[in-house]
């Protein structure tokens, strides 16, 4: 099968890399060339341009920056598009981007699944990790072999191309807010004289990550049955804020400003989890 590989940088590459372990007849593109060369090494063919690269492919992936690369690159490759050729976009968009995609190309009479992934590069040469896949039932299932061989967990959220598009930035919103919270934690631990690794070996002996699963879910209901009242976690905070003085930080000063505001209308004594009461009311 000949497929075509739009947008080659760390996590393109990676699959790439999969791909020619797995298959022959792998084009590629990059708007920066050079950084194809080991795939070149590795048996892909370079193209010069979208449109050659797409010519006679019957699976197109692209794996590009944003919604604006996305459309420019397609826009440069439909010319050349088998109308047999199915693309499918890993590229992490906005929903509405990838609904207004997905509606277009349609109505041009292109196939078009929208395949965002939690995965590093290095899953992506291993096929590990998860993909989440949004569009036609029919189509999908045309796909859903090829896919599975990419990764370790294909999940399909159905027809309506706003929901993986939608679900790959809600876990990327954790994945980003977990690394603010450590960059404050460090922080934290600077101003009160503890080690880096030391403040660490806090976080590995407590392994906060359960707290997803217990509060996240009753958050999740709306139910913030004090465990840990708000008001007590906002005097905690305070005292971080006093020893962190005018030191740069990512979370704990907004945290601490959307707490004030849940106390004075009255939620003091709910739950900590009440920070997501606009969210799930």
């Amino acid at each position: 099968m000949a497929i075509a590989f739009l947008g080659t940088g760390l996590l393109g590459s990676g699959f790439v890399h999969h791909l020619l372990a797995t298959t022959s007849g792998v084009s590629v593109w990059n708007r920066t060339a050079g950084k194809a060369a080991p795939l070149v090494a590795a048996g892909a063919r370079l193209a010069p341009s979208p449109a050659d690269a797409v010519a006679g492919a019957e699976r197109v992936h692209l794996c590009l920056k944003d919604d604006a690369a996305v459309d420019a690159v397609l826009d440069a490759a439909l010319p050349s598009l088998s109308s047999e050729a199915v693309i499918i976009d890993h590229t992490t968009t906005s929903a509405d981007g990838a609904a207004a995609r997905g509606a277009r190309l349609a109505a041009a009479g292109h196939a078009f699944l929208h395949a965002p992934v939690f995965m590093s590069p290095a899953a992506a040469r291993d096929a590990k990790g998860i993909m989440m896949c949004a569009g036609p039932q029919a189509l999908y299932d045309r796909c859903d072999g090829a896919l599975a061989s990419m990764t370790g967990d294909l999940w399909y959220l159905g027809e309506d191309l706003r929901r993986a598009a939608s679900f790959k930035l809600i876990g990327n919103a954790m994945l980003i807010g977990i690394a603010g919270a450590l960059a404050d934690t460090l922080a934290l631990g600077k101003a009160l004289g503890v080690s880096p690794l030391d403040a660490h070996s806090v976080l590995a002996r407590l392994r906060p990550g359960g707290a997803i699963d217990i509060r996240g879910k009753r958050m999740a209901e709306g139910d913030f049955a004090a465990s840990f009242e708000l008001a007590m976690a906002r005097k905690d905070v305070g005292l971080m804020l006093d020893a962190l003085g005018d030191a740069p930080l990512t979370m704990l000063r907004g945290l601490a400003a959307r707490a004030d505001a849940l106390i004075a209308a009255g939620h003091g004594a709910d739950d900590l989890g009440v920070l997501a009461v606009d969210a799930v009311k």
